[in-house]
This record gives structure tokens, sequence and C-alpha cells, in this order.
């Protein structure tokens, strides 16, 4: 059985070994690292099941920074699901929790840099009648609306710090 909860203290190095692991590479696990440190994260979750001794194992992860502007929108990345558990919707259940706890949290919009065709089906617009301007491709920007002004808003996104260094 999948639980998904808030991340612990005693999660970090899990969290840094499963995104080296589900990248193949470094650069995720030092951006939340380093998100962490500066303290730009809104909320994390993981999605764990219990190993044969009763201990958390995780299995997947999400992360939710903050914006420097527009204040109130958040950024969803990374996400990272064991290679062995791909595909069995850990991912699509991690997304759509963090999204339910930025709605609660009362966020403005929820913003992706990923693709379109994956994240549409969580309610994410591509090239609608927001203007995303950020130092992203345009393409595959896209927004989760949670405050009804924020559907068709014209904003510069300003990305933490540790976004630009990863």
């Amino acid at each position: 059985m999948i639980t998904i909860r808030d991340v612990t203290e005693s999660d970090v190095i899990a969290i840094s070994v499963l995104n080296v692991s589900a990248f193949g590479q470094t650069n995720e696990a030092r951006l939340v690292d380093t998100l962490r440190d500066q303290g730009c994260i809104a909320h994390e979750l993981v999605a764990v099941e219990q190993d044969d001794a009763g201990q958390d194992d995780i299995i997947g992860y999400i992360c939710f920074s903050k914006f420097v502007s527009p204040e109130g929108w958040l950024a969803l990345a990374p996400v990272s699901v064991r290679s062995t558990r791909q595909g069995h919707g850990i991912g699509g259940d991690l997304i759509r929790y963090g999204l339910d706890r930025a709605r609660q949290d009362r966020a403005d919009a929820v913003v992706v840099l990923g693709d379109p065709i994956y994240y549409h089906r969580f309610g994410f617009v591509f090239g609608g009648p927001a203007k995303l301007t950020s130092p992203y491709p345009e393409q595959f920007m896209g927004i989760y609306p949670l405050a009804p002004v924020t559907a068709a808003a014209e904003v510069t996104l300003v990305y933490p710090a540790p976004f630009l260094e990863a």
C-alpha cells in the first residue's frame, strides 16, 4: 500500500538518492537541496510504502517551490519516481496531491516546465491565454491556475536562484 505524506528531516538522504537515480545525474538532487537550504520550498511530498522491516521506503517525490515573483505562485519541480515503479500512477498521484495542497495553501497558480502531453492531463494549460515570460522555452511552460485572475495573467516568472544555478 502506497501512502503520500509530507517530507520529514529523516527523508532528505533518501530523496537525494531517488532524484539522482530517477534522473541519472545530480542536477535535481542539488536543486532540491539548495532550494531547501535557502527556504524556497512551499511544500514537498513523498510516496512511501512499507518495507519488510516496517520502515517507510520512499518510491516517489515532488517539490513545490515559491517563485520570487509573482508572489503566491509555485513552481512544480522536480517530480521523481523510482525507475522500477514508473508507469504505475505514482507520479500522477503525487501531482494531484501536490496541486490539492497548493489549493489548500491558497496559492494563486502552479507552473511546470515539462511535457505538455503529460501535464495537460492534470489540468495544466500550455499555450493558453496566460502569458508567462521566463528563462525557459515557452512551449514547455504550463500553468495550473488556482486563483481565477491567473488564468489569463501576463507575468514574468522570477525563479529562486537555485533554479538558475542548476
